[in-house]
């Protein structure tokens, strides 16, 4: 679908008249969407606002800028604005934003009809676009906000989405996917480095006062993981930190710019989804995860992640990998004592997966782990 233009209309009509006239449109349609949403559908109001400040920024950024359409005329637009615009412009861009973007559309909609403002054809239009093209979405925000990337090879000499080159390949495991969303947990252990590498100082670090809430088991395998600095990428002033999972021993490796904690919780989240995409784990294509940075220490961990960083150093002396995550198959090898036995991680983080999955359709998709306080 394609971005409609009205150069006409706005020769005649002042911008700023425009942009009044527009927004005005837009906040009249938005409270009506806000006040449906929580008191006949049941949405909490933080949701449903988040739902509508999405909405705005589309109609008001978006729709503004390629002409003078408010939310309703511009509905063919949000196809172009979500899995493009969207995508290359949005610093907070990443698979659970263009998620909660598509969600929020696909409820507006559904207002729109049953208020009468459109057709049902058209939310069936959208449904049938939504199936047909969100897995492409999903998969152009990961790769673009992949540091493995050159951004350069995402897009053909006419600027369009080269979207055959970046595909999944034909012997990778696909991820299963569960209808709706669902609701995700971490709680991070933050080495001292890690922590002022990334600029995170408290109080946003939670001290723990017993490391027997740390190290417990009354909480979800995969809630508890901690990160420590691995090394650093020659040339840059990146680094590559490694986060290891308590219960499996199972780490993932991720390479952040430094001083910007959103790119290494955003990268922890990217990383963890990738490990349970590499098990095909079933997981729901939006994910409310929350996040929580803490600092201590973790017996249990330290010895074994003092041997990932002298494995790994050699693993990138021999540089026989081509991108960072290759180093995560090799580094998972690694046996370490669990319950008393000597096991691999890659052997046990998926028999946790298939025994306690992250995501369950028969729970409700609701999985949240309780913060430590």
């Amino acid at each position: 679908m394609e971005v409609s233009f009205h150069f006409n209309d706005m020769a005649e009509e002042e911008y700023e008249d425009i942009v009044a006239r527009v927004e005005a449109a837009n906040e009249e349609l938005l409270g009506h969407f806000i006040n449906v949403l929580i008191l006949e559908k049941g949405v909490g109001k933080r949701k449903a606002h988040q739902y509508a400040d999405d909405l705005r920024f589309f109609g008001n950024e978006y729709l503004l800028d390629y002409g003078g359409d408010n939310l309703l005329e511009g509905l063919s637009s949000f196809p172009s604005f979500v899995g493009d615009w969207f995508i290359r412009k949005c610093m907070w861009s990443d698979e659970v934003t263009l998620g909660r973007n598509v969600e929020a559309f696909g409820l507006f909609l559904r207002i729109q009809m049953e208020w009468g403002k459109i057709k049902q054809d058209e939310v069936n239009a959208w449904d049938d676009r939504c199936q047909k093209d969100l897995e492409l979405w999903c998969l152009r925000v990961k790769v673009y906000n992949s540091p493995e990337m050159d951004l350069e090879d995402l897009f053909d000499e006419d600027g369009q989405w080269n979207d055959g080159l970046f595909s999944s390949k034909p012997d990778e495991k696909q991820p299963v996917r569960i209808p709706g969303g669902g609701k995700l947990v971490l709680k991070l252990l933050l080495s001292a480095k890690v922590a002022k590498f990334c600029a995170i100082k408290p109080p946003e670090l939670v001290k723990l006062t017993e490391r027997g809430d740390w190290e417990g088991r009354e909480h979800s395998w995969f809630s508890n993981w901690r990160c420590e600095e691995a090394f650093g990428m020659k040339g840059t002033k990146e680094k590559v930190m490694l986060v290891t999972n308590e219960r499996t021993r199972y780490s993932v490796l991720i390479r952040i710019p430094g001083k910007d904690p959103k790119s290494l919780l955003m990268g922890v989240h990217s990383a963890i989804m990738r490990a349970f995409d590499r098990f095909n784990v079933s997981r729901p294509t939006k994910i409310d995860l929350q996040i929580q940075t803490l600092s201590g220490a973790a017996r249990s961990l330290t010895s074994f992640q003092n041997q990932q960083m002298y494995h790994l150093g050699s693993l990138v002396e021999r540089r026989d990998f081509e991108f960072l995550d290759d180093l995560e198959v090799p580094l998972n090898k690694l046996p370490t004592k669990i319950g008393g036995e000597y096991k691999f991680p890659d052997q046990v983080f998926p028999e946790m997966c298939e025994e306690t999955p992250p995501f369950d359709a028969a729970a409700g998709l609701d999985r949240i782990v309780p913060f430590l306080n």
